[in-house]
């Protein structure tokens, strides 16, 4: 069984002295089987907390979206988020070679609102698919990190 999981590491504020941001839970893509490596599926985890999967993957577990919480900025403001794959390809935590598994999409809403608090919570879904492989995937995690801009 795999394990897929992708974490959200790097955050770039495009206002200095304003906003922190804390990640409360990475995008989670569950515990998956690939049980033909020579097909490609996908698994796709909602906004919503929906998986869904199709093709060759079966999910085993469910995973979760990502949830950020976005703190100290300006009341009453729109922050635009843009999110950047700085490699769509998931490698296994224990090897070090890619492990064939990539991020097509990440889902999320283009801006949210802040609050009277100036916070603003944000939560971040995709899509992930696997490669045709003659050989079967490795058993264990797999990950990779995300860029995440917010803006004003």
């Amino acid at each position: 069984m795999t394990k897929a999981l992708m974490c959200i590491l790097s955050v770039l504020l495009s206002v200095p002295g304003y906003g922190a941001v804390t990640l409360n839970s990475d995008l989670d893509f569950g515990t998956i089987i690939v049980a033909t490596p020579n097909q490609i599926g996908s698994v796709t985890v909602s906004t919503a907390g929906v998986t869904s999967s199709s093709g060759s993957i079966h999910v085993i577990q469910k995973g979760h979206p990502a949830e950020l919480l976005l703190e100290d900025f300006p009341v009453g403001v729109y922050l635009n988020v843009t999110t950047y794959l700085l490699n769509n390809q998931l490698n296994h935590t224990s090897q070090s070679t890619a492990g064939h598994l990539g991020i097509t999409a990440l889902h999320h809403v283009d801006r949210v609102y802040t609050d009277r608090f100036g916070r603003a919570r944000l939560v971040i879904g995709g899509t992930m698919q696997s490669q045709p492989l003659t050989h079967a995937y490795l058993d264990g995690n797999y990950q990779t990190t995300v860029s995440l801009e917010i803006s004003y």
